[in-house]
Parts: C-alpha cells; structure tokens; sequence
C-alpha cells in the first residue's frame, strides 16, 4: 500500500487519531477500487470556483462577484471571500450556510445602499465577522432593523478601514449581550460630548479598538464597565487634563488593564499646556500595560503611583509614534511604584540620562529599551547603568545608539565600569558601528550574562578576544552583519561622527591592528607600517606559533552571518576547553575550505551554507567527528564530491544525521561518496542537477527522508528503492522528487509500479511533479498516482501486439539477412579486402602529398613528462628528423585548450597516445584520443597511434580506450633495461609508422 500524505512532511507530528482517520479513508478508498492503486489524499478538493477542506471554504482573491457561488456545501462553518469583486449583497444571501461560523468579506467594496438589512439573515450560528476595507459608512435608518439584527451569537466584529464617520447607536442593538470584540479602527470617527455613543449598550465587550481615527476629545459617554483592552492611539486627543476629564475612566476603574494612547501628540504641540493627564489615569487600578507618547520636560504626575499593576510602560517613538524627551533626570520615573517590569524608550530621542534616573525602578524592572537614541552613546549609557546596580534588569536592548556613520566606535572598560552590580542575562546591542572593545571591558560584564546580540557592527580582530574566556556565564553569541542594505543617505550628520584617536592612557591600549607573535596580539603604533612582504611573512610566522583561540567556557552557539568574513579556513585552532554545540557562518566569503579546525570536539551543528566555496581538501571534515547537523548549501562541491570516490569528504562523520547539500551544482555523485554516515537520517539533495541517484545507501539503517526535489532524476535504481522499503518496515519513510522529470513510460513501469505499492510516503506539495512522457513532452501531474493507472493500463493493452510484432519482424529480417550473406559470402568477403586495399593504396598517395605542419602530436600525462621531454624527443626529433606537437611547448597561449587540442590534431599526420595508468584518469588526454578518433572518421586516414609506455590490465582500461587499442596500430615501449639493438630497432619502427602510417 502506497502512503503519500502530502502537506504534511514537515508539520509536526500528527495525532494518533489522526492517524487513525487518514488509515480508515486509506482503506475506504481501496475498498472502492478494483485495483490495488491508492489515489491521492488531497487536504483541498474542488468546490464550484472555490477550495474545501472539509467545512472550510477559502474563495480568496477569485475576482468573484457573487458571495455564495454554486458549488459550495451547505454544512460551511468557514467562509471566506476576502479581496474579491463583491460589490453587493443579496437578501438571505447566506441563509443556506445555517452552520457558518466564521465570515470574511474583507477588501471588498460593499456600498451601504445595496446591503439589505436581511442580508445576514439565517447566520444565527456566526461568531465572527471581518468586513474591514470595504468601504462601508452605515449612513442609513436603522431604526426598524439593522443589518446585524439576525446575527444572535456574533462575538468578534472587525469594520476597520471603512468610511465610517460616526456609529449609529441602533446599529449594535441586537449584538449587547454576545459582542466582545470591536475593531473600528482606520475610519474617520469624530464624537461630540453630547452625541449618542452606541459602545455604552455593549454589555459585553472587552476590547475596542478607535485607533487611526479623528477623535478630539473623550468623555466617561464614551466607555462601558467591563472593557479590557482599549486602544486611542492615532487621533487628536491632546494629552492634557482638559482633554482628559478626571472621571474619563470611572467605570473601567475595576476592569482596563491595557491602554493605547500613543501618536496623539506631534512636535508641533509639545507646549506647557500639553502635559501627562495623571489625575484621569489614576483611576486605573488594575491598568498592566500602558502605551503613551514622551513628552519634553514633562514629568510624570503623583498621580501615577495609583497604578500599582502597572508592568508595562512604552513611551517608544517607534511605529509612528510621538517620542521626544532629549533627557532624563532622577526625578523622571520617582512617581511610579515599584511595580513597572518593562519600560520602552526606544527612539525618543534621549542623549542625556542622569545616573540615577533609573534607580525607582529597580526592585521591579527586568526590561529596558534604549534603541535607537543615536545621541545616546556609549559613554552616557554607562553612566546610566549607575542607576541599575542592584537592580532585576535582565534585558537591556541598546541598538543603534549611536550616528549612523560614526566612526571608530569602541567600548572603553569606563564604559563597563558598573555592570558588574547587576544581574543582567541579555544584551542586544545591534547597529552601532561597534568596531573593537578596549581591554578590560568585557572583564566588567556580570556573570549572569548569558545572551548577546551584536548584529549590523563592524567588529574586527583585536586584543579584546583575549578577554573572551571570562565571559563566564555567556552562552549564546550572535554578530550577524548586515543582512540587508541600507537605503542611501539624505544628509550629512550635524556634528562630528567621532576620532579615531586616544590621548587617555587607558584608550592606548584599545589599538586595531594586531601582531601575530609574542605575548601580545596587537601592533604598536610605532610598527604599523608594513608592507606586503613582510605582512606575508609575519602570517606564516603566525601559522607557525599555532595561535588558539579561547572561547567564553560555557558558550554553546556562536552565530556570525553577513559579515563578509573572506577567511581561508586553515588551520585555526581553539583550546578544546569549551562547550560549543553550534556553529552558524553562513553567507559569508569563505571559499576555502582546508583544515584542519582543531579544539571544536563538541560541536554538533555546523553551517556553512551560502559560502561560494569551490576549493576543498576531502580532509576537512576530520576533527568534526561529533557534528550532527551540517549545512552546506549554496556552495560549488561538484568538483569535490566528482571525485571523492572513496567517500574521504563525509568519511569521518560518523554521528552525522542531517546533511544539506542542496544547490551545489552536482551532476554526477560516486556511489560510495557518503559512505561514513552511518547515522543519516535526513539527506537535501535538492536544487542540483542530478540525472542518476546511483549512491549507495544501503549503511544508512535510520534514513527517514531524501529530499531529491529539483533535479534530473528519471527513475531510481532497484537498489535504492529495495534499501527505502527496508527501513520502511522499521520507521516512516519520505521521500521528496517533485519538479524531476519522472519517466512516466512503459519502459519504466517497475519505477512507477513502486512508487504507488511503497510504503515510502512519497511528499507532495504545490511544486507537483513533473511526467516526462514516452512522446517527449513534460506534463505537470498533481496526481501522479491517477497518472501510473492509466499508463500501466496503457502498456497492458499494448505490450502484447508490440512484442508479437517486433519478435516476427525481427526473425523475418534475420532470416533474410542471413541467406543473403550466406549466398554471397565469398563475393562479399573478396570486395571487402578488394576496397580496403585500394583506399589504403589511395590514401597512401594522398598523405605522401599532404602538407602537415606537424608529423605526431603527442597525447601524454604530465606525469610522462620527463619521459617525454627526454628520449622521446631526443629520440624522434633529434635523430630521427621528426617535427612533434608537444602541448606544453607548442600549444598557443591565450586560445582555449579544445581549440590548441583540435588544430594539433588536424595539422598533425599521426596522433600518438604514450598510454600509461596516468594517462587513463586524465580526462584531457581522453579528449585528445576524442578528437584523434573524430579526425579518422571525417578524413577516412589513419590517426591514432599508441605507444604502450607502460603495461595497463585491460580491466583498468575504460571502454573507449580499450576499443581504440583493439582496432588501432600499437606499439609496446620495450623500456631502459632492454638490449640496445632492441631499443634501437622500437625508435626506428616508431619513426616509420608515424612517417608512412
């Protein structure tokens, strides 16, 4: 039974009842048949200009005008319809779906005129409803009835992003008791103090959403008790008592626990009279999470130490909103009570923090966010952290805290001074141009450090690694580069970007360069004039000292991507005292791949993916004896794994179970090339270009899945498929070859016979698969099983009058051939001597007239060459006249070598081939012999001549080889220690055959 459940290869595991489920349709389906085929199990089929999946419909962005088209079932609980060209709805449109439970209507354009008030009628069932952006206003009388009226059990409304300007206090009448979510957010919603506000008869409703609106003022009017979540932001309410009247949130005292108000205020009224409105928010007991623009010299009110559950406090000009407060002083948070756990200044401006600014908030603050203040700096944030000593602080996120393009940004051990008191676990320090830090300052970091971002700087080698091994706490480090580009600049910067100069006695020893020997790792000011010579010759000097790195002792993953890192990876060394698991150095420039790596015995994931490596040793691998996961994608390994026919490359990762070798241009793979992994379980072979999966794989006991996909694959040997179905009868086995040419013919029904009886689930997904069919054209097949039905019903009805057929005409023709040749066998055989005698005589007349640049090119492996360019040429040029093609002495610079091969071969009487076992593996001379045998052919002379230099078993000779040697003139090199009248005799014999052919 053939076990395809496509979708879902890399979802998760499924429930045991739903692998129960998809067992019963399994078998109810072969139940049905009369065959032993299984069709595919599609999680969507067909339903009218829709797809289904069970009681789900999805009608999206299908240029539908109509919302209920034919076709679909009657038992729907969703529906959606989103981005279609629904311009109206009919009465009782949806009355059929009694059980929908869910509505999309969204990106429509559904005019308010022509949706009639019955148009939901018969959705009592429905819970949510979307009918954001489609231009709806509700302008009409709703007094009688309203269009939500029937729609008794809704719960969750989103009407954002329409035209509406005011809400109609009828239009929620019959949702009060059911309502508990309302999204009118994104319209143009203004409200007058005395005006009728429908949210108040909302009994339920726990979260309202008015932001993006034009709301200029609130009133007590505005709110109900109960509501959880209440979101102001984007509108025109100034932040002000006025604005906010002391009772605004009377009745949502006992109940609100989150307030958006941010983006209602903008540079131009940051005035005195614009101020935190402390008297109204105080009411908030139970408030937890708070989102409020940052005012300019405002401080926080007494107001706020009332709000003892607050946890969340954002002021972040970020996401459009308001955030100008330049500085902080010690007395900007003294009016919160210890209480607030996360507290968001990002991109407010802020250049000047006061020491104890942060010291109210100690005993319950664990999250700080000082992002983008690019005034802020490094050194005004280590004074800042004074005020965090002794603190909770776990988090603290400083990214881009300094000018864009500053230059030469270093962190002092000033600058540190203080983190020792704290006990903070995570730094992100992203996007500061961060170049080096001095020695010392990462001596200050707290032992309970243990996670650090420093993606998008510019850090380079320097003394500070030295200081690595006493991050003792640091687990996890992460210094990605720049993993998208920059938009151009705008302006210049208004101040200077910073110095690259130190003058304190504590900067001089925060230096760039470095020196590789001795003590120290880093060159004197007074040596940094190098040239090229010696820079080369102090780096082999360095290699030569073995320098190891030593990592922080507990660090597990090192991450570094983007970074441009053009490294030769050759021996580097790291103190094998270290617990690194994982090794992320994708997408880098590192091309050459040499070894050894030494110190690395616990790593178990490497990445090295997106490299352009084409340069390899096969013992790169040796000291990575531990790794489980390995990620090699987006390389150039074909010319490695070309020749790697012992399998040297993967041999010695024995614990390996993921292998990732997709898009590495492979063409050909020896059959033993993985032969060391023993412990596969996933291979991605994917996005190469091979034609014939030939690998052996039969070691891999635990082999779960091969991601063949994107390639050239016909067919898979029996081996292959024997071995898969094997482990199938342990564990569950997938196998991926969508987007190959599968050969979908009579020629290879044993392949598509166990694709569809294997027990190996064979994926599938949108990418399909493609049959490559016996009239030569490709096809898309999303069922491919439905494909090998009907061909194998093809090729029985077939098979029987093409084998009766083919077998009579080829014993007629057989028959007649054979008393042909019989009757006339002496005739034939005397015309064929005859012929041949008076084209060699003919030929022998013409080569004497031919003007040959050359008497002999001669085809040779550069491991002949002494032998060559010694008796060779002595013997043919020199004493006996001859004029000889030698490739490395004749060849034209500049021209293609298949050109130099092909004019040698052309201008030159006789091609002779010095075979040796050299020569047979090299696949230059094998393209000499190609084109000697081409130039026989096409001019009807005798070209190719072989020397036997030395004696090579015919088992070791390829086919070609052999051939030519069987039906070409030859002769044996009778070697040094042969009588001299013999080897005289060879040189003249030699020099005779290549004259006179």
């Amino acid at each position: 039974m053939a076990s395809l459940v496509p979708g879902l290869l890399y979802r998760g595991r499924l429930g045991r009842w739903k692998l129960l489920l998809i067992l019963l349709l399994t078998l109810a389906l072969r139940g049905s048949q009369q065959t032993s085929s299984i069709s595919i199990l599609r999680p969507f089929t067909p339903c009218g200009p829709c797809v289904c999946n069970g009681t789900v419909a999805d009608c999206s962005n299908r240029d539908l005008g109509f919302p209920a088209p034919v076709g679909l079932p009657d038992d729907l609980t969703r529906l959606s319809l989103h981005k279609n060209s629904i311009f109206n709805l009919s009465p009782r449109v949806f009355a059929r779906f009694t059980s929908l439970e869910w509505l999309d209507l969204s990106d429509n354009i559904l005019l308010e005129n022509v949706i009639p008030v019955d148009a939901f009628n018969g959705l009592g069932r429905l819970r949510e409803l979307n009918l954001s952006n489609t231009l709806l206003t509700f302008n009409g009388d709703y007094s009688a009835k309203g269009p939500f009226d029937s729609l008794t059990s809704l719960e969750r409304l989103d009407l954002s992003n329409n035209s509406l300007q005011k809400v109609e206090p009828l239009l929620f009448r019959a949702l009060n008791s059911t309502l508990n979510w309302l999204d009118l957010s994104r319209n143009n919603i203004t409200y007058e103090g005395e005006s009728k506000w429908p949210i108040q008869y909302l009994n339920n409703l726990t979260y309202l959403d008015l932001s993006h609106n034009n709301l200029k003022n609130i009133s007590r009017r505005l709110f109900k008790q109960g509501l959880q979540t209440l979101n102001l932001s984007y509108n025109s309410i100034r932040l002000s008592d006025e604005a906010y009247p002391a009772d605004t949130f009377e009745d949502l005292k006992d109940t609100l626990t989150e307030l958006h108000v941010k983006a209602n205020c903008n540079s131009s009224n940051t005035t005195a009279t614009v101020h935190y409105p402390d008297i109204a928010l105080s009411r908030l007991y139970n408030l937890q999470v708070l989102q409020i623009d940052g005012l300019l010299h405002q401080s926080f009110g007494a107001g706020f130490l009332n709000l003892t559950s607050l946890r969340t406090l954002d002021l972040s000009g970020k996401g459009g909103g308001f955030c100008y407060m330049r500085s902080l002083s010690n007395e900007t948070f003294k009016n919160f009570a210890n209480s607030i756990r996360t507290l968001n200044l990002s991109l407010c401006s802020i250049s000047q923090i006061e020491a104890g600014t942060f010291s109210p908030l100690g005993d319950s603050l664990c999250v700080l966010d000082l992002s983008y203040n690019v005034g802020l700096g490094f050194d005004t944030l280590g004074d800042a952290v004074y005020g965090l000593q002794g603190s909770l602080l776990k988090e603290l996120y400083i990214d881009s805290i300094v000018e864009p393009f500053s230059l030469c940004v270093r962190v002092s051990e000033r600058n540190t001074r203080y983190f020792p008191n704290t006990s903070i676990q995570f730094i992100s320090a992203r996007k500061n141009r961060l170049e080096v830090f001095c020695r010392g300052a990462l001596n200050n970091m707290p032992h309970t450090l243990s996670r650090v971002v420093l993606n998008s700087n510019r850090l380079v080698f320097g003394p500070y690694f030295k200081d690595f091994e006493n991050l003792v706490g640091l687990t996890d480090l992460e210094v990605d580069g720049h993993a998208f580009a920059f938009y151009p600049p705008v302006r210049y910067s208004a101040e200077d970007t910073g110095e690259c100069e130190a003058s304190d006695g504590e900067m001089s020893k925060c230096h760039l360069g470095w020196r590789p020997y001795g003590d120290h790792i880093w060159v004197d000011q007074e040596h940094t004039d190098m040239n090229e010579e010696t820079e080369s010759w102090n780096l082999q000097e360095f290699m030569k000292t073995g320098l190891t790195f030593r990592l922080p002792p507990s660090l597990r993953t090192f991450t570094s991507r983007w970074n441009q890192l053009f490294y030769r990876l050759e021996g580097i060394k790291f103190d094998p005292n270290n617990s690194l698991v994982s090794l992320n150095l994708q997408s880098n420039l590192l091309t050459t791949w040499t070894g050894p790596l030494s110190g690395l015995d616990k790593l178990e994931s490497l990445t090295l993916q997106n490299n352009l490596a084409f340069t390899f040793k096969t013992s790169f691998f040796k000291d990575f004896k531990s790794v489980k996961k390995l990620y090699l994608s987006k390389n150039y390994l074909n010319a490695v794994l070309n020749d790697d026919e012992e399998g040297s490359l993967f041999g010695p990762l024995h614990k390996l179970e993921y292998l990732d070798v997709s898009r590495n241009y492979l063409y050909i793979l020896p059959r033993q090339v993985f032969k060391g992994l023993v412990s596969l379980r996933f291979l991605n072979l994917s996005g190469n270009f091979i034609a014939k999966f030939g690998v052996n794989i039969t070691h891999m006991a635990n082999l779960s899945m091969i991601d063949l996909s994107s390639n050239k694959i016909k067919y898979l040997s029996y081996e292959i498929m024997s071995h898969l179905d094997t482990i199938a009868e342990r564990i569950e086995v997938h196998l991926d070859l969508t987007m190959n040419p599968l050969a979908c013919t009579c020629e290879q029904m044993d392949f598509l016979r166990w694709v569809q009886q294997s027990e190996v689930v064979l994926s599938s997904s949108e990418r399909y698969y493609i049959c490559l069919m016996s009239s030569g054209n490709y096809e898309r097949m999303t069922d491919i099983f439905k494909v090998i039905e009907q061909l194998e019903s093809s090729c029985m009805d077939k098979f029987g009058i093409f084998v009766g057929a083919a077998s009579c005409a080829f014993c007629l023709l057989v028959v007649m051939l054979s008393a042909l040749v019989y009757r006339y066998r002496w005739k034939l055989r005397y015309l064929y001597y005859a012929s041949r005698l008076a084209y060699r005589r003919l030929q022998t007349c013409d080569n004497d007239n031919d003007d040959f640049e050359f008497d002999a090119f001669v085809s040779y492996s550069s491991e002949d060459n002494d032998f060559v360019h010694g008796e060779l040429l002595e013997e043919l040029e020199t004493r006996a006249g001859l004029r000889l093609n030698v490739h490395n002495r004749d060849f034209i610079p500049g021209r293609p070598i298949p050109s130099n091969i092909v004019s040698a071969v052309q201008s030159s009487r006789r091609t002779l081939v010095v075979l040796s076992r050299e020569l047979v593996q090299s696949e230059w001379c094998h393209y000499e012999m190609q084109m000697a045998t081409m130039e026989a052919a096409h001019t009807g002379r005798d070209v190719l001549l072989f020397l036997l230099y030395e004696d090579v078993p015919s088992q070791e000779l390829p086919r070609d080889v052999l051939y030519n040697l069987q039906s070409s003139t030859y002769i044996t090199y009778p070697g040094t220690q042969a009588e001299p009248s013999l080897v005289r005799d060879f040189w003249a014999r030699l020099a005779q055959a290549i004259r006179h052919g």
